[in-house]
């Protein structure tokens, strides 16, 4: 079935380099961490081929101010309660890069695995291959607890999720296996709770416990059968962003997800969670697929989020805006507030300046 300049490419697979990126970005946010502990010492992908069914077009409208303004649109990192990096670009408006000083001369402190990749064998297009290193985009989160443990967090083309010491690179604990590549970038729990939140090309993403033995799934959110109409791919590329109790994400399948998480713990202290899905929207109009031709409209970014309104765009090309004030206060509502088409493949996280300005990568496709 011909699809155009929008038919879908096979992602590039990297291999032993992707494991030395991954090493060189732990080893600048460890030395990072290091220094500080120190200064305080011293003083599988289907491309689905759906007939979409359309759904009637929102109206914009206007946005009224946050029922909340957490996370702050800052450019340091979400968290506050504890250091480190907890999802892509560290914050809700995906600004933060690091901070400084960075070492002259950067080494690489280990490697993961010391011997051999992490492959794994997954079917995409029609075409079974040997998929190497970590993906698109497989930014690793970096948790320093309280007892000095410095924490590696990543998925991976092995199919696999690995907590790893950031000092040593020698396994935590054991893995999480899941059925197909690993390849987004994960979320850990912004306000302390042991909980991480990462997807699969299996279809699945997952809530994880990290307080037991092995790291435990609590929920799953199925990308083909969650939604009446998905759309692409079930897939989970993006990084979740969790704000005040609720979880935004979009997927593969084209459509955006609140979640109220209801975190908490049970009896014997272990940490639960129910989750409940208060709205799932497409990511995707009638205007869009009528101008596209097709239904490549997949969402591999990571949302970001500013003034109560959740920003995300897809691979048609769509930027949008949700309100999800409403749902930060208890309710289900959202509503679409800002439509923009840039006219080809946007692939990157939107970004969101400090007096609101929405910054947009799109590749010609």
């Amino acid at each position: 079935m011909g699809r155009g300049r929008h038919a879908r490419r096979a992602r590039v697979p990297f291999a032993v380099p992707a494991g030395f990126l991954v090493a060189l970005t732990v080893g600048v946010l460890a030395w990072r961490l290091l220094e500080e502990r120190a200064g305080r010492a011293g003083g599988a992908a289907r491309p689905a081929r759906p007939t979409a069914t359309l759904t009637r077009r929102p109206s914009p409208g206007p946005s009224p101010p946050a029922a909340t303004p957490s996370p702050s649109p800052t450019p340091g990192p979400i968290n506050t309660a504890f250091p480190g990096l907890t999802t892509f670009r560290g914050n809700a408006t995906r600004t933060y890069y690091g901070e400084g000083p960075v070492p002259r001369r950067p080494v690489v402190l280990w490697r993961y695995p010391p011997e051999g990749s992490m492959c794994m064998r997954s079917t995409a297009g029609g075409e079974t291959k040997l998929w190497c290193g970590t993906g698109w985009t497989g930014q690793p989160n970096v948790i320093e607890h309280p007892d000095g443990t410095l924490e590696v967090r990543f998925g991976a083309y092995d199919g696999r999720y690995h907590f790893l010491d950031g000092r040593t690179g020698e396994p935590l604990g054991p893995d999480l296996a899941t059925g197909d590549l690993a390849k987004g970038s994960a979320t850990s729990d912004p306000d302390g709770y042991p909980l991480y939140y990462a997807g699969s090309r299996d279809d699945l993403f997952r809530i994880v416990a990290l307080d037991r033995e092995a790291p435990t799934v609590l929920w799953t959110l199925d990308g083909e059968t969650s939604v009446p109409d998905p759309v692409w791919n079930d897939d989970w590329d993006g990084a979740a962003l969790v704000v005040d109790d609720h979880l935004f994400v979009g997927g593969e399948n084209s459509w955006f997800y609140a979640v109220r998480l209801h975190r908490g713990y049970d009896r014997r202290g272990r940490v639960r969670v129910r989750p409940e899905v208060v709205a799932a929207v497409p990511g995707f109009d009638d205007e869009l697929l009528r101008a596209l031709g097709d239904t490549d409209v997949s969402i591999e970014g990571s949302v970001a989020f500013h003034d109560g309104v959740v920003y995300f765009a897809n691979s048609g090309g769509l930027v949008q805006g949700w309100d999800v004030s409403d749902v930060l206060a208890g309710g289900d509502r959202v509503r679409r507030v800002f439509r923009f088409w840039v006219g080809d493949d946007v692939d990157a996280t939107v970004v969101i300046d400090e007096e609101g300005f929405l910054y947009v990568a799109a590749e010609l496709q």
